[in-house]
């Protein structure tokens, strides 16, 4: 019963977050802006006190339902992961390193940083 209530509250989160970033006239916004407040790094990054405490609160209280229901990262990280459990489970194998391609990327690196990009 309590995974029923999770994953669906982890969806319509989930469509929510999703249609006030799709949402171009803003209508949405006057309704469902709420949940993009209550986001963790929003809310850090605009010193809202009060809503990181209740995030750190809630999270110590109930675990990763934080996670696994409002931020849409975590969401999308258990869709993602919840479609590729049907794939065997060692289906990676060692390979050497490939040098040209790890100093490719450094070139490529390096070439951006001194153009300035």
């Amino acid at each position: 019963m309590l995974r029923t209530i999770r994953l669906t509250a982890a969806i319509v989160c989930f469509t929510l977050i999703t249609l006030l970033f799709l949402d171009f006239t803003g209508t949405l916004h006057t309704w469902f802006g709420w949940l993009a407040k209550i986001q963790f790094l929003p809310a850090l990054l605009a010193l809202n006190i009060g809503v990181v405490l209740f995030l750190v609160v809630f999270t110590f209280l109930f675990g990763r339902i934080y996670c696994s229901v409002i931020c849409p990262l975590g969401v999308f990280q258990d869709i993602v992961s919840w479609i590729s459990g049907n794939q065997k489970k060692n289906r990676f194998r060692y390979s050497s390193a490939m040098k040209w391609l790890r100093y490719g990327v450094l070139g490529v690196f390096i070439i951006m940083m001194v153009a300035g990009l």
